[in-house]
């Protein structure tokens, strides 16, 4: 399906996107005289965003579960006291929640905070996500997301699924293998179930997520910021802009990647590193007006992350 290019919103507290949202019969929704015609299809999810205003986010089949962003909240509310947030969200339901902690990390000149993202949809096109991913590491474990002051962005890559830096750095020189283990690289075991917006018992996933969240909260250390500290080091080829457009990012987003890189540069008073090229794209994905959806915007930050981190071996 092609989208209508947009630009996401921002909020920074949770009653902007805690609206009532439900399922409803397609049916009822519709005059006596209408006839539907044989689909699976019959079930709307409709939202209220304001008072009096409906919409009609997409429609499901029967076995379709909704994850309505106040159980978000509750989970999030019951195992984290000091947070703040940072919220990009469509009009057409798509929700990229960023929980920012207190706790900080160096990265060069720079600190950055923990936090935890929590993708989540009405239109299921995007499908539920923690940290990027539904399929991610060891039990006790879970990848750590960062959130960079300067641009107001949540970061959207990681290589917490390796076990260490040097793993990561021996499957970046393998060509960055679809299945690392086949070749000996080894990943963390997965903990995250693959959550689904199918038949979920809502009781069962406030309770994953709430044992999520501890994992992420007890842990201290990432491979994520070990590679970004690698790329603060590093100075990008004299040919930027082709190199943000071999991260495959869409040439207009290029463009904006490219303006955000020599505008940080001027505010940290720095020469170039691949840290701000990975950052300026970073700030284009999430900043700029495009058909992308959420999860895809995801798919290229992660991907650019790689690509960037491969120049460093």
């Amino acid at each position: 399906m092609t989208f209508v290019s947009t630009s996401l919103e921002r909020a920074d507290k949770w009653e902007q996107i805690c609206f009532p949202v439900q399922t409803l019969q397609l049916s009822e929704l519709l005059p006596a005289t209408y006839e539907l015609l044989a689909t699976d299809r019959q079930m709307a999810i409709v939202g209220e965003s304001e008072p009096g205003n409906f919409q009609v986010f997409a429609l499901q089949g029967k076995d379709y579960s909704l994850i309505p962003n106040t159980i978000l909240r509750e989970v999030v509310d019951s195992c984290i006291e000091d947070y703040t947030l940072d919220i990009h969200y469509s009009g057409r339901g798509e929700f990229s929640i960023a929980i920012i902690l207190p706790q900080q990390v160096s990265v060069g000149q720079e600190q950055l905070y923990k936090s935890l993202i929590l993708n989540n949809s009405y239109s299921g096109k995007t499908p539920f996500t923690i940290q990027g991913t539904t399929l991610q590491g060891q039990q006790g474990r879970t990848r750590l997301s960062y959130y960079r002051q300067l641009c107001a962005n949540g970061l959207m890559g990681w290589a917490d699924d390796f076990t260490s830096l040097g793993q990561y750095q021996n499957w970046l020189g393998a060509g960055k293998p679809k299945k690392p283990a086949e070749l000996g690289f080894t990943k963390v075991g997965m903990i995250h179930k693959k959550v689904s917006h199918k038949k979920v018992d809502l009781s069962w996933f406030s309770q994953y997520l709430g044992e999520v969240i501890e994992n992420f909260l007890s842990q201290e250390s990432s491979v994520t910021a070990q590679v970004y500290s690698l790329l603060a080091q590093v100075a990008p080829p004299k040919q930027v802009q082709e190199l943000i457009v071999e991260t495959g990012l869409p040439k207009q987003l290029a463009k904006v990647a490219m303006e955000r890189l020599r505008k940080e540069e001027k505010l940290l008073k720095t020469e170039p590193t691949l840290w701000l090229v990975y950052n300026a794209i970073n700030y284009s994905l999430l900043n700029s007006r495009s058909s992308l959806t959420i999860g895809d915007r995801f798919e290229l930050d992660e991907k650019s992350l790689h690509h960037l981190a491969s120049l460093t071996l």
